[in-house]
């Protein structure tokens, strides 16, 4: 059996994926790592977490990572965490580049690159991921459950 994770990111107002990486607590060693979309509000689950005490970071497209620690995770429960928005919990706009940082790279590739669109620019829909069936593929990883 496993833990859930009923997170919530609130950055834009509109739908993004999340990483999620699971670490030992107070080290850097990563134990696990899952992604999911968004809902418009923010609200993300993973699924399939095993029990335990971890450091949770969570990271969406364009910004920088944010962390909380010490969260338990117990067999068969959910556990709620809200990663607020603000700059004095991690969460700076701009990583352009998804390394974490905001560094000349990003500024580069905004300045360069302002003023164009994709290609599919205005088409209806959007670019999420979809979610894994339920119950997800044998064998198969899945947004929305853990992948390593």
């Amino acid at each position: 059996m496993s833990a859930t994770l009923s997170g919530s990111v609130v950055l834009t107002g509109v739908p993004v994926n999340v990483v999620v990486r699971f670490f030992t607590p107070n080290t850097t060693t990563e134990v696990m790592k899952a992604c999911s979309p968004t809902d418009a509000s923010g609200n993300f689950t993973i699924y399939g977490i095993t029990p335990g005490t971890y450091d949770v970071g969570v990271k969406a497209g364009g910004y920088t990572s944010t962390l909380v620690e010490d969260e338990v995770f117990v067999e068969g429960e959910t556990t709620d965490i809200d990663f607020p928005a603000g700059t004095s919990l991690g969460w700076y706009g701009g990583d352009i580049d998804g390394n974490d940082k905001i560094d000349s790279t990003d500024y580069a590739m905004v300045t360069t690159n302002y003023g164009n669109r994709g290609k599919c620019w205005n088409y209806p829909g959007n670019w999420l991921i979809p979610e894994c069936p339920s119950p997800p593929p044998p064998g198969g990883a899945c947004y929305g459950y853990v992948i390593s």
